[in-house]
């Protein structure tokens, strides 16, 4: 994507906020942000601790390939959140900056290196789905949220698992992820005719990339601390939303705030607007209407939280780009 489309885009998607202010009333949001209670600071605290988890998790991947240290590691998790927050597929865009930028700086072959992140993501599925399966067990049993609610939670956790299970059959299949490069090199080739010359080199990087999956197979121990640090890392995505809508001067029930945490984010996966820019901002502001919050309730909660954990990271993110340049030419 060219810097004078992703600039357009991401401005399109700041209009969608700004729209949402308005007609929330911009005055009102305004003031419940002036008037936001000093504990927003432990929900910039819980976003830090999420970021650290996500880096120790990746780290801990990284290991059976080469020691790596946690700074560049934790460079690497805020460049591919840049580069996933200007692109229109949030949560995923920067994950080959990642592998790219752990071969640069820590000479891990790219084939492992996008393993671990293949490996990484799933592990952060898991709990997601776990989650997912939760509230839609608890709020069935105690009928606390609409039927359209339901719909929803039951539409993201069956797209959640279509994924996830495409992932693993072409991770496990190596067959089937040759056809799947095949056909994607047939299409390319229609508009660039040298994409077939490597077919080959392709086919090889497949192979390797799932040995690298097979190393995985023996490192169990590694996998379920992986795991266990997933669900951690997610109890700190949520209770940061909590503390946000506590310190804003309003209440919702731990349920509740995980519902659109999980819930709202998810609609970035589709390729719309860089990070999910306005896109995932409406459909957490709608989720929490739906939870009978006001509109200025749902907008000022929304602006928060999205500065935490998607301008705040971003920028940082960018920095860390600029820093590594020479590694991400």
């Amino acid at each position: 994507m060219s810097r004078a489309k992703t600039v357009i885009l991401l401005l399109a998607g700041v209009s969608v906020i700004i729209f949402m202010m308005h007609l929330a009333g911009i005055g009102e949001v305004i003031d419940v942000l002036y008037h936001a209670r000093p504990i927003v600071v432990l929900a910039a605290a819980c976003q830090v601790i999420a970021i650290l988890l996500w880096s120790l998790r990746w780290k801990i991947l990284l290991r059976p390939f080469q020691p790596v240290t946690f700074t560049t590691v934790i460079k690497g998790i805020l460049i591919g959140m840049f580069f996933s927050n200007i692109t229109p597929v949030a949560r995923a865009g920067g994950e080959p900056f990642r592998a790219y930028y752990m071969e640069k700086k820590a000479h891990i072959p790219i084939e492992d290196a996008f393993a671990t992140v293949v490996v990484d993501r799933i592990l952060d599925s898991i709990p997601f789905m776990v989650i997912i399966a939760i509230f839609l067990t608890y709020f069935a049993l105690r009928m606390e949220i609409s039927t359209q609610m339901m719909i929803i939670l039951s539409l993201v956790f069956f797209f959640n698992l279509f994924l996830l299970s495409l992932v693993l059959y072409f991770s496990l299949n190596v067959k089937a992820a040759k056809k799947l490069v095949n056909l994607l090199l047939r299409l390319v080739s229609k508009f660039f005719k040298r994409a077939e010359d490597y077919q080959e080199r392709i086919e090889v990087a497949v192979d390797q990339y799932h040995n690298a999956l097979r190393k995985f197979s023996s490192q169990k121990r590694n996998l379920m601390y992986s795991l266990s640090v997933s669900f951690v890392f997610w109890f700190f995505l949520i209770l940061r939303c909590y503390l946000v809508v506590a310190a804003l001067g309003y209440h919702m029930p731990f349920m509740g705030v995980a519902v659109v945490q999980t819930a709202g984010p998810l609609v970035g996966i589709l390729p719309l607007l860089p990070g999910g820019v306005g896109s995932v901002d409406g459909t957490m502001v709608f989720l929490y209407i739906s939870f009978d919050f006001t509109t200025v309730a749902g907008v000022s909660i929304s602006l928060v939280d999205r500065f935490l954990s998607f301008w705040l990271p971003t920028i940082i993110g960018g920095l860390c780009v600029f820093v590594e340049r020479d590694f991400l030419k």
